[in-house]
């Protein structure tokens, strides 16, 4: 896999693929991961897309985040500033974009549409807020809500109150509900530690709000970007969750679910109404819908590159 140094990083290159569109295309495409999966599951879909009939082709950049896939660590670990294990925050990995951006692709830095899985999401619209009217586009998969977290959402089984036969799945014991409980606050909440070094820390106080800051897309009007917003299938997100975190059936029905969808319709409001598209139901699909299903999102894709590409 290649790697590209970043000028402002000389010694730790990033990982990175540059699939290679049209002459004619001013367009770039970059896909940004979650925390769980790196770059290398964009492929499916990258290549399915390639055979649509959208032409001129736009170009595709994937890439893995410093502590993520191929990519070294974070070089800001050693820096006397960070705690160890917030290697960067939510600016910093916004700076890295589009510092590689420059660096790989300097031509096509000026149109942007971003396809992001979980906390991409959160990258993407900083990024489009911090550099107004280049993004142009925005399929958001299955966004992480980051403006919550699960003690907020789940009750607590240790307060006197909760009574698990109305505030559990039916047959779910107090102490199943607890260990799951204590497992998804402690993963999940915005001061946890993960593998890559990520930082959530600020994210909920940079974007408070689902549908703020407006985002603007257009270069010659005051329109906001193209926005395609797709979710989980809640059954397959169910299963998911019991064979990954033991978490019972149910749970996501009765909690996660609701916060999500309206987290999701949230997102709808970055733009104009004519421009948004959701929230979908990706068929068959978990939290990585990438993985789970790439026809469905190369088919999203496609449908929102012709839209930005008939609005120039």
């Amino acid at each position: 896999m290649p790697t590209v140094a970043l000028p402002s990083k000389p010694d730790a290159p990033i990982a990175y693929e540059l699939f290679e569109g049209d002459a004619a295309s001013a367009l770039l495409v970059v896909c940004l991961n979650g925390l769980g999966l790196a770059q290398g599951v964009w492929k499916p879909t990258i290549e399915l897309f390639q055979k649509t009939t959208i032409s001129p082709k736009p170009w595709i950049l994937t890439y893995d985040r410093y502590g993520q896939g191929a990519s070294p660590r974070d070089p800001r670990e050693s820096w006397s500033t960070k705690e160890p294990g917030y290697a960067h925050t939510l600016d910093d990995v916004t700076d890295d974009l589009h510092e590689l951006i420059q660096t790989l692709a300097p031509n096509r830095s000026s149109r942007i549409v971003f396809v992001n899985n979980s906390i991409g999401a959160h990258v993407a619209r900083r990024y489009a807020d911090r550099y107004p009217t280049i993004v142009e586009g925005i399929l958001f998969l299955d966004s992480n809500p980051g403006n919550t977290d699960y003690e907020s959402i789940w009750p607590n089984p240790r307060d006197p109150s909760f009574d698990p036969e109305k505030m559990a799945p039916p047959g779910t014991s107090l102490e199943v509900y607890e260990a799951a409980y204590t497992k998804m606050t402690t993963i999940f909440a915005a001061d946890a530690k993960n593998n890559e070094g990520f930082d959530r820390r600020e994210i909920k106080n940079i974007l408070p709000d689902p549908s703020k800051p407006k985002l603007k897309g257009s270069k010659t009007s005051d329109k906001g970007p193209w926005i395609t917003v797709v979710g989980h299938e809640p059954e397959q997100f169910s299963k998911e969750e019991w064979a990954m975190l033991k978490v019972p059936i149910g749970m996501a029905a009765m909690y996660t679910q609701p916060m999500w969808q309206k987290y999701n319709e949230g997102l709808c409001g970055l733009t104009d109404p004519d421009r948004a598209k959701g929230p979908l139901i990706s068929p068959k699909s978990g939290h990585f819908i990438q993985k789970d299903n790439p026809p469905f999102v190369a088919g999203q894709l496609e449908d929102l590159i012709k839209k930005v590409e008939s609005s120039q």
